[in-house]
C-alpha cells in the first residue's frame, strides 16, 4: 500500500474475515497476502484496516508509526448517517443479527456482532447543544466518585467474567482516554485547523495485562480524570466559537471539539455503567 493504515484487527481466519466485510458489510478488499497471513481492507468510512492472521508476524511494520491493533472480543466504532438505510442494506445482504439501542446520552447505535467475537457499532449521534455537552463533561467527574462510593480496595479487583476488565482497569482506562483526548481538545483550542495525526493510544491488551492497570491503586486515575476535566473546561472560557474549533488529520478527516466532548462524554459514560453492572452483579 501507499500508504500504510493505522490500525489492525488481529482475526482467526484472513481469507473468510475479509470476504465477511466486503460481502456482507459493504467494505472494500484492497489486497490480500495470505502467503504473509494478512489482508487490507477500507472501512465505510474510508479508512483502511489489516487484518492479520494467527500467522502474522511483525504487525506493527505494516502500519503506520502512530498505529492501534484491536484484538478478537473489541468493540470497533463507525460514524453512519441512517441507521434504517444501514439496516435496509444489512438485511439486503442477509445479515439480520443485529441490535438498534440507545446510549445514555441519546446516540442511536446498531450493534453488529461480527467474526471473533468482534463488535461494529454503527453509531448516529444525538444532537445535543454544546452547553449541555459541556455539562454532562463536567459531571462526569462525581459522576465516577458516586460509581466508586463505598469500594473497598479489594473490590476495585472485581469483574464481571474473568476475561472482562476490572473496576480498577476500568477507571486507569478511563483517565487514559482523558489524557488521549485531551491532548486533542488542547490543539483544537489552541491551534485550530492545524494537521494533527491521532495519538498513539496504550491499547486494550495492555491494560488487560500490564500490572500497572491490574494491580495499582485507582487514586491518581481518578485525581488525574478530575483535575484534566476542570483544566479543559477552564479553557474553554476563554475561547470563542470553541465548538467549531478542529484538527485535520493527514487523511483528511476533521474532528471538531464538539465531537471530541461528546466522543468522552458517551465513552466515559459506557465504562460508569460497566461499573454499576459490575456493582449490582457483587451486591456492591
Amino acid at each position: 500500500m501507499a500508504e500504510l493504515p493505522s490500525y489492525a484487527m488481529r482475526v482467526s481466519d484472513v481469507s473468510s474475515s475479509s470476504t465477511f466485510l466486503a460481502e456482507k458489510l459493504g467494505f472494500t478488499l484492497i489486497e490480500r497476502r495470505l502467503n504473509e497471513n494478512i489482508a487490507y481492507v477500507l472501512d465505510t468510512d474510508g479508512d483502511a484496516i489489516l487484518l492479520a492472521g494467527p500467522t502474522a508476524h511483525d504487525i506493527p511494520s505494516y502500519l503506520s508509526a502512530q498505529h492501534s491493533i484491536a484484538q478478537p472480543g473489541e468493540v470497533l466504532t463507525f460514524a453512519a448517517d441512517d441507521l434504517q438505510a444501514r439496516q435496509a442494506d444489512l438485511r439486503s445482504h442477509g445479515v439480520t443479527e443485529f441490535q438498534i439501542k440507545q446510549n445514555r446520552i441519546g446516540d442511536h447505535i446498531l450493534a453488529l456482532t461480527v467474526f471473533d467475537h468482534y463488535t461494529f457499532h454503527y453509531v448516529v449521534p444525538a444532537p445535543h447543544a454544546f452547553a449541555d455537552l459541556l455539562n454532562m463533561y463536567a459531571h462526569l467527574s462525581t459522576e465516577l466518585d458516586e460509581a466508586l462510593a463505598g469500594l473497598s480496595e479489594s473490590d476495585m479487583s472485581l469483574a464481571l467474567t474473568e476475561e472482562s476488565w476490572s473496576i480498577r482497569q476500568i477507571v486507569h482506562h478511563i483517565a487514559d482516554c482523558d489524557i488521549l483526548f485531551g491532548e486533542v481538545m488542547k490543539v483544537q483550542l489552541s491551534s485550530s485547523g492545524v494537521v494533527m495525526e491521532r495519538p498513539r493510544e496504550v491499547g486494550n491488551e495492555r491494560v488487560t495485562t500490564g500490572p500497572e492497570y491490574r494491580d495499582r491503586s485507582v487514586a491518581s486515575s481518578v485525581a488525574l480524570s478530575r483535575i484534566f476535566h476542570e483544566h479543559i473546561l477552564d479553557i474553554v472560557k476563554y475561547v470563542p466559537d470553541a465548538e467549531e474549533h478542529y484538527v485535520t488529520e493527514s487523511t483528511g478527516h476533521t474532528h471538531t471539539f464538539r465531537q471530541m466532548v461528546h466522543l468522552i462524554v458517551g465513552h466515559t459514560g459506557e465504562h460508569l455503567d460497566e461499573v454499576w453492572w459490575i456493582r449490582r452483579t457483587y451486591g456492591k
